[in-house]
């Protein structure tokens, strides 16, 4: 017997002293594939009712997301990015099962998973590959915020990196980095996460 998990987890945060209930908690245990403990989950719960103070929704919204990884240092970008790889199933909120499930993502992810992150990071059109007009366009993002933009000597690093990365990845030369081939290379070669 194989219970299935379907849809998110509900759970209301009206209350701050309410308490997550043990089969969601069992469930999610589960659904992370036992690499998480109740106790990782109750903390999660204890740092989602930070988050969501008003108890209005049951959900995260990008804004609020991004105000709470502010309080923490973290640039809008990258909390931008964040969300868009927590937000597994695409609705434009964070359920709780999906802030939960960030957590697996502090092992380091899966080759699998890191092809996801890049899709969902780089992927604006969201055609199913990456172009390197896209992954510039979030690179030159990321030298503004680090006040680089007008730096030159950084842009031609940024775009020399971009092709040795393509060169490395793009194995069928069509100028587009799938999903299959970000798993492959990360298998042969883990260094590249470092590039991406």
């Amino acid at each position: 017997y194989q219970r299935r998990v379907r849809g998110p987890i509900r759970t209301k945060m009206g209350s701050s002293n309410q308490k997550l209930p043990d089969l969601n908690v069992s469930i999610l245990v589960e659904k992370s594939g036992n690499r998480l403990t109740p106790q990782d989950i109750h903390k999660a719960h204890e740092e989602w009712k930070k988050v969501k103070k008003s108890g209005v929704s049951q959900s995260l919204t990008e804004d609020e997301f991004i105000k709470y990884l502010a309080a923490k240092k973290v640039s809008a970008l990258d909390a931008q990015n964040a969300f868009k790889i927590i937000d597994t199933n695409g609705s434009g909120t964070i359920e709780f099962d999906e802030f939960v499930m960030s957590l697996l993502l502090k092992d380091g992810p899966t080759p699998e998973q890191f092809a996801g992150i890049c899709m969902s990071i780089y992927d604006e059109n969201k055609d199913g590959s990456i172009s390197k007009a896209e992954m510039r366009r979030m690179g030159e993002a990321k030298l503004k915020v680090t006040g680089q933009s007008s730096d030159a000597k950084a842009k031609n690093l940024l775009f020399k990196a971009i092709d040795d990365i393509f060169q490395s990845i793009d194995k069928n030369g069509d100028g587009a980095l799938t999903k299959e081939e970000i798993i492959k290379a990360i298998k042969e070669r883990p260094q590249l996460q470092e590039l991406l």
